[in-house]
């Protein structure tokens, strides 16, 4: 579902982040106990909400939440927060106990890519009466994944604002000036001068033809194109999609690409080799850097994601999560209280970005000093304001339901394109919007000027 705002200006977001102390705008003005009516009138001090609550999340996500619970009970002495790290088949299960009606936790992390499809269950609590207030608090593309049919079902955590991490040394060594690189086409440009003067040792990105799907998703939002329009139809064949098909084709053409898969051993120990120069990457990514490749601290820098076209937005998204309250929790009251202190106070989200990488979604912590101190690993550049930029202004991708399933159809038809010649971006998506209309049973929206026929 599309949602627009207007953009938060600068004073507009001191006000906020003043305004968002604690429990400054009466968080729990209603009760939920069970089956009771989420939005029944009554107020009740942090002081005085009790009870226990079963937090599921993964990783350092987990890690994040579990950090902040004591912070949280000198505000909320009586609640009590137990973050079970979950591990394997998390999502499988969490579908499995909202579907049975028993089991769930009481707070759940879900990736924001999967929201719309666990809010379709039917079974998560409408969080509006108490969340709608914040909406202009969040970066539209994180929060228009939040809503279904106008009510919001759940809350954003962190983001993926996407730029460019790349290393100093290789871009020194070859001659590339980072700040000349304003669009993909110089970006292309740069990584055929940069494999030439290595003799072909260093490639710009990883880009395995197998796996398109991540960058196609990154440059589509870029542009505003979309896989559904917003009466879920097939819109995948536009111009912007064919403006992403074409850049792609352009980056496999020029052969600057290492055919790596990410996240492999390959991959991740071309962190601390030559064999890649860059990755546009979400912010997140810093995190996994530091973790494969401590010993390249401060031969990294960041610069932004080129546009697509001159003059065009230059950052995007790419992951981030939710947390969400299924509709079966005892303790809602409790759950509300540890989600609105863990994602709607500027104070805990920038200790969870301080601490574990994780991006706010919450407009009102940019303002932070915290987001202008020089970063020692990136040769002391400030990268958090960085990627703050134009955040506000990043499309929101309609996800439906079918979302997944066209996601990984769409990526099995990147793969057959790049590994067969990667042909005409036309005629790949013309058959893709059609294949996906047959596959999925869904309409296609009609083709605008522009796109392949």
């Amino acid at each position: 579902m599309r949602c627009r705002r207007k953009t938060l200006h600068l004073n507009a977001r001191r006000y906020a982040a003043g305004v968002l102390a604690f429990f400054g705008l009466a968080l729990f003005a209603w009760r939920g106990r069970g089956d009771e009516p989420f939005g029944a009138a009554f107020d009740v001090p942090p002081e005085q909400v009790e009870g226990e609550i079963e937090v599921w999340a993964w990783n350092i996500a987990a890690a994040s939440l579990e950090r902040l619970v004591p912070a949280f009970n000198a505000q909320c002495p009586h609640v009590r927060v137990n973050v079970n790290m979950t591990g394997a088949n998390m999502l499988v299960r969490l579908m499995l106990s909202l579907s049975s009606g028993m089991g769930a936790p009481d707070v759940s992390q879900i990736e924001m890519i999967n929201a719309p499809r666990y809010s379709l269950t039917g079974r998560l609590t409408d969080l509006s009466p108490v969340a709608m207030q914040y909406a202009d608090l969040f970066a539209p593309a994180s929060w228009g994944n939040c809503l279904r049919d106008g009510k919001v079902y759940a809350i954003p955590w962190d983001i993926g604002p996407c730029a460019v991490f790349y290393k100093r040394s290789l871009f020194e060594r070859y001659g590339v000036e980072p700040s000349a690189i304003e669009t993909w086409d110089d970006y292309i440009a740069a990584g055929k001068g940069l494999v030439a003067k290595s003799g072909g040792k260093t490639k710009m990105l990883s880009l395995p033809t197998n796996d398109l799907m991540s960058m196609f998703e990154i440059l589509i939002q870029q542009n505003g194109g979309q896989v559904f329009d917003d009466l879920g139809r097939i819109a995948v064949n536009s111009p912007q999609a064919l403006q992403v098909m074409r850049v792609l084709k352009a980056m496999l053409d020029a052969g600057i690409g290492a055919n790596t898969q990410q996240w492999g051993h390959a991959y991740l120990s071309s962190f601390s080799s030559e064999t890649v120069a860059t990755y546009p990457m979400a912010a997140w990514f810093g995190g996994s850097i530091k973790d494969n490749a401590p010993e390249t601290a401060g031969d990294w820098g960041v610069f932004r994601l080129p546009a697509l076209e001159p003059g065009g937005l230059r950052t995007s998204t790419a992951g981030g999560s939710v947390l969400i309250i299924p509709e079966q929790c005892q303790h809602k009251e409790a759950a509300w209280a540890y989600v609105c202190y863990a994602l709607c106070t500027p104070e805990a989200q920038i200790e969870q970005y301080r601490n574990f990488d994780l991006f706010p979604a919450l407009l009102s912590t940019y303002d932070a000093p915290f987001f202008d101190e020089p970063d020692p690993f990136y040769g002391g550049q400030k990268v958090r304001r960085l990627f703050c930029q134009d955040i506000e202004k990043i499309p929101v991708l309609n996800r439906t339901k079918d979302w997944r399933e066209a996601r990984r159809y769409i990526a099995q038809a990147l793969s057959h394109w790049a590994t067969n010649g990667a042909g005409s971006p036309e005629e790949m998506l013309s058959q893709l919007a059609r294949r996906l209309s047959r596959r999925l049973g869904r309409e296609i929206a009609p083709v605008p000027e522009g796109a392949g026929e």
